[in-house]
């Protein structure tokens, strides 16, 4: 079972941050985690050094950096470390243990870099992401980092930043799963927020509509039911007996969307190729599922292995 010690929150210090800031704090304090607040400044205006520093407990650094500013570069960077420095004191205010770092440089790769040194066990971002008819405009950070963080990255969407202040509701984790060989290892990362929260756990799988009316696959959702509950028994969940549930939809992130929203979801967690989410034709479903929830989506990107046919259920959907 993943442990949460460290968590790392990202912040431009838009609306979309802040919400995800919000939703560090609330978690660190319903994992008992401490948290680290990462800003990077704009490289096009900022003159510090591409590396990453300690805000508030490090003056001496500070004073080097701003030596090495043009002045008219100086106020707009100690604004941004004046605001770093009041969400540091707000998280600990709330009690919880933090640290504020301050880098330049490309957003994502500094980000990166700071989730190996820090040894983070978990991320949040914010992202305004909205979806179209036919396409997705998503945040190019946000998502740089879904695809390459090592550790989980839990997003924040423009719904869950509009719901009651972006704070994680006291309703179930759920881990939707389309039993991908690869992606079911993240129902690990569903069973540990469930356990350290004390949040009911529910297993998803959706089911394709055109199944709905058959009726010689009245059975399916009992097969499915059931194996969710083998998924959980085997993956040494720990939590209780998790709710295993099935059901239709044409669009899986609908489908998935809509269950978080009945349910009152605390957190989404899916479980999420690398390869996919390079492919146009997943956008529509990861990220509308961060786009459309009510609540945060925690996801797991796992490299693809070859997986033998026997290894994938006949009735798996497209993965997510």
């Amino acid at each position: 079972m993943p442990s949460f010690d460290r968590l790392l929150v990202a912040t431009d210090f838009s609306a979309a941050s802040q919400a995800a800031c919000r939703t560090a704090i609330e978690t660190c304090i319903a994992l008992r985690a401490g948290l680290v607040i990462l800003h990077v400044l704009n490289p096009d205006t900022a003159t510090l050094p591409a590396s990453v520093g300690l805000v508030g407990d490090g003056q001496e650094n500070d004073e080097r950096a701003c030596d090495k500013e043009m002045p008219e570069t100086v106020g707009h960077n100690d604004r941004r470390r004046a605001s770093l420095e009041e969400m540091r004191q707000q998280a600990l205010r709330a009690g919880v243990d933090c640290e504020a770092m301050l880098g330049s440089g490309n957003a994502a790769a500094t980000i990166l870099e700071a989730i190996s040194a820090k040894k983070i066990d978990l991320v949040v971002m914010g992202t305004d992401a909205l979806h179209g008819l036919d396409r997705i405009v998503f945040d190019s950070t946000t998502e740089a980092v879904l695809r390459k963080a090592p550790c989980p990255v839990l997003t924040v969407g423009p719904r869950a930043m509009n719901s009651e202040a972006a704070q994680m509701p006291a309703g179930p984790i759920i881990f939707a799963t389309d039993f991908h060989f690869v992606t079911i290892h993240a129902i690990r990362f569903a069973a540990g927020f469930s356990r350290s929260t004390g949040s009911p756990l529910h297993c998803l799988h959706v089911m394709p509509r055109t199944l709905e009316a058959c009726t010689r696959c009245q059975d399916v959702p009992a097969i499915m039911s059931e194996a969710l509950q083998q998924l959980a028994d085997e993956s040494g969940v720990v939590v209780g007996a998790p709710i295993c549930a099935t059901t239709y939809g044409s669009e899986v992130s609908t489908a998935v969307v809509d269950y978080a929203r009945q349910e009152k979801a605390r957190l989404v967690v899916l479980g999420v190729r690398k390869a996919s989410l390079l492919a146009a034709q997943h956008l529509h479903i990861a990220y509308r599922i961060i786009t459309e929830a009510p609540c945060p989506v925690l996801t797991m990107a796992f490299a693809s292995q070859p997986v033998a046919a026997a290894e994938v259920p006949q009735s798996a959907s497209a993965a997510l």
